[in-house]
């Protein structure tokens, strides 16, 4: 792009404007006891996440602590990751990472040259490279049904995109290992 080639520099130029100039949605995700979901609550419950799993067209990441079979998004990552179309990474604490899933990417943080092994907290969903969810909720029935927690829900391509490429970067420096290998 430059002075010679001023049809393409104008192209490229407004489609960053185009990309600049979008705006990307930000909603609540609560995860709170089914009693309280009466309370004025402004956004979605983190009950929600399964719908928008099972809606999955390409891609689901998720990193969480725990995601637990009990959890009402089990059952949609169980139905999801069996789908040929659509691929599965689930990022999980190496305490809970040997529940596998049918042809999901499974991993857990590898042992550093200490022996020790890092912690997964990071919590989020991304979507089709789109929507990414991050919440402090661990993934389980018992935090779904008595816990308060918040996350957010944004709609950015961009966002959502740059947080799948990072987990992927840490994978290629040896902080996350596929379950399965040898540890």
């Amino acid at each position: 792009v430059g002075p010679r080639m001023r049809e393409t520099s104008v192209l490229v130029l407004r489609a960053i404007e185009a990309a600049r100039g979008r705006e990307c949605e930000t909603t609540p995700v609560w995860t709170m006891p089914e009693r309280a979901c009466g309370a004025g609550l402004s956004g979605s419950v983190t009950a929600a996440l399964g719908r928008l799993v099972e809606g999955a067209y390409h891609s689901v990441t998720i990193s969480t602590y725990n995601l637990a079979p009990s959890s009402g998004l089990w059952a949609a990552m169980t139905g999801v990751s069996s789908r040929p179309e659509v691929s599965v990474r689930l990022y999980m604490d190496a305490d809970v990472a040997d529940q596998g899933l049918e042809r999901a990417v499974v991993l857990c943080p590898a042992v550093d040259d200490k022996g020790r092994r890092v912690r997964n907290h990071a919590k989020f969903l991304v979507v089709d490279h789109q929507i990414l969810v991050v919440t402090s909720a661990n993934l389980s029935l018992s935090a779904e049904e008595r816990n308060v927690e918040l996350g957010l829900r944004i709609d950015d391509p961009l966002l959502a995109r740059a947080v799948e490429d990072q987990m992927r970067a840490l994978e290629d420096v040896g902080i996350y290992e596929r379950v399965g290998r040898k540890r």
